[in-house]
């Protein structure tokens, strides 16, 4: 790759006129100094930096790094998808990616089907050669023995999100930073980002050298095993049905303590979804938990797991007393609407964590579920309902990473396994990450299913996520590829099954799983569960 230029849009915002737009484009890597605006461009071994000055009032609309690469038959791309369960796999670099033109615009908006992924501020131009990601990509040639492996990736996603697209029929890819929003008054300055080009022999160099040029180190975290009641129950949970799994994961884990757990490993328990109205957190159902969540953990953490617990803090449902009560804590659009972030339970909307009382709201709750309830890890879900509007002079990147910010520093010393999320955002903060999208109780779904968004349940996309994210394992985070199944009821083929527990166990850093642990076979399902722990632990323990 060669940079070859770069382009900027912006508005002179003169009082008392119209926006004046201008553009530069494909200008030399010097920089410029004009009457407008001062850029600065810092490009030296594969580093690269733009810094900009405004000298008159000014919204900036675009700014693109343009490189040059000559794409051939047989190169493989990989564009990282916008957040956690985008699908993100190796492709043909004359592919294409398809947006959401096939589905209804009835289904579209009823269903919110567009709110999960970046359909709403990334144009799908859908001819051979146009693929675009978030925060990184890679190229793989042929041409050389092996291959190598070309990589473009942002040093610093914080100021905000970076769109990198490809036209490969052009032989271009375009590096794009998400702005500031507003007018930059004479003699403000902004950093536009920073980013690296690096060319390697593998993907564990290429990524290697990423992560040092960062400066990002993952939170240092145990191989995590264990269960979760989400593909066993979905939202049908009671205190009944998880005392019942609790024994059965116990008795399963016992065998599988004689039989030679690895020392490195530790073991969570984790309540999924169904515990609660979304929103109102602290108020469990009563129903179905008679003693409260507190006595659940502790019940948990007295059979020697780590007690875990699903929460989602920056949304609510329609049905919650938290959206009937604090309509003011809904995230809304330009025309006062409140935005819905899928079409999830009652009806799912975002909250505003830019309001203090959301924000101190999703403290709390996250503290008294550590501190008052006992749980030691929380899986947070639907993160990327905090950036889906730039706002008040932000930007998605800035919004998401300062909401992680809040829930790390809320959460103290318990373990956070971050979901739906721009994955940038996780860096260094979450212990985990999920890094594709939910796996099915089957291979890939209905027909029907897959022609909807990027982030619908897959268990085949699923493997293709944990596959083509296996890079950012023990340097980020520790990847979460989510559950494996080796029970029976299950429309997963055998060698389905394995290649989903052969994948967690050699790209990721847990294995958690929601069969009935206690209806596993000793000789087949143990056993096989056994010797992928100790890939797992092996592998860990060669990481740290």
């Amino acid at each position: 790759m060669q940079v070859i230029g770069w382009q900027l849009s912006y508005d002179l915002m003169d009082p008392g006129d119209k926006p004046s737009h201008q553009r530069l484009y494909l200008q030399s890597m010097e920089g410029v100094d004009m009457a407008d605006l001062r850029l600065d461009l810092v490009c030296h071994e594969g580093l690269y930096a733009a810094c900009l000055q405004a000298k008159v009032p000014i919204v900036l609309e675009s700014f693109q790094l343009v490189f040059f690469h000559r794409f051939q038959a047989g190169d493989l791309v990989c564009m990282n998808g916008y957040q956690s369960w985008t699908d993100t796999r190796w492709l043909g670099s004359y592919a294409w990616m398809r947006g959401l033109d096939r589905v209804q615009t009835k289904l579209l908006e009823r269903y919110a089907l567009d709110a999960m992924g970046d359909n709403r501020f990334v144009d799908y131009v859908q001819r051979p050669g146009r693929q675009h990601g978030f925060t990184y990509a890679m190229v793989k040639d042929r041409r050389s023995a092996g291959g190598r492996y070309h990589f473009l990736g942002s040093l610093d996603e914080n100021r905000g999100f970076t769109l990198i697209s490809m036209d490969a029929m052009a032989n271009l890819i375009t590096i794009e930073p998400e702005l500031p929003w507003g007018v930059l008054a004479p003699g403000e300055s902004v950093d536009l980002g920073s980013w690296m080009q690096y060319e390697g022999a593998s993907e564990d160099e290429v990524f290697t050298a990423w992560f040092a040029a960062s400066d990002i180190k993952a939170r240092p975290v145990p191989p995590l095993l264990g269960y979760s009641s989400w593909y066993r129950h979905y939202g049908d949970i009671d205190e009944a049905k998880l005392e019942s799994d609790l024994a059965g994961a116990m008795s399963a884990f016992q065998k599988l303590d004689y039989m030679g757990l690895p020392d490195n490993a530790r073991i969570v328990f984790q309540i999924d979804d169904g515990w609660c109205k979304i929103g109102d957190w602290m108020e469990p159902d009563s129903k179905k938990f008679p003693r409260g969540m507190a006595a659940l953990a502790k019940d948990i953490r007295d059979a020697g797991f780590i007690p875990g617990l699903w929460h989602s803090p920056f949304v609510c449902e329609a049905d919650s007393k938290l959206y009937k009560e604090h309509p003011d804590w809904l995230l809304r659009d330009s025309k006062g609407n409140p935005i819905k972030t899928g079409p999830h339970w009652s009806g799912a909307y975002a909250l505003d964590v830019l309001n203090p009382q959301v924000a101190q709201y999703a403290g709390r709750v996250l503290r008294s579920m550590v501190e008052n309830w006992g749980f030691g890890f929380v899986k947070l879900d639907f993160l990327y309902a905090a950036c889906m509007l730039p706002r008040k002079g932000m930007t998605r990147g800035r919004i998401m990473r300062e909401a992680m910010e809040l829930l790390r520093e809320a959460a103290g010393d318990a373990l956070l396994d971050a979901c739906g999320i721009p994955l940038a955002s996780a860096f260094g903060l979450a212990d985990y990450c999920r890094i594709g999208c939910d796996v099915g109780l089957d291979w890939d779904d209905k027909l029907h299913m897959r022609l909807l968004h990027r982030e619908r349940v897959s268990s085949k996309n699923a493997l293709g996520n944990v596959l083509s994210r296996a890079g950012l394992d023990g340097r980020a985070f520790g990847n979460d590829p989510d559950v494996i199944f080796l029970r029976q009821d299950v429309a997963l083929t055998q060698a389905q099954k394995e290649a989903l527990i052969h994948a967690a166990a050699n790209y990721g850093s847990m294995l958690l799983t929601s069969d009935d642990m206690g209806e596993w076979r000793e000789e087949e399902d143990l056993s096989l569960y056994l010797a992928a722990v100790y890939v797992l632990c092996k592998r860990k323990e060669a990481q740290a």
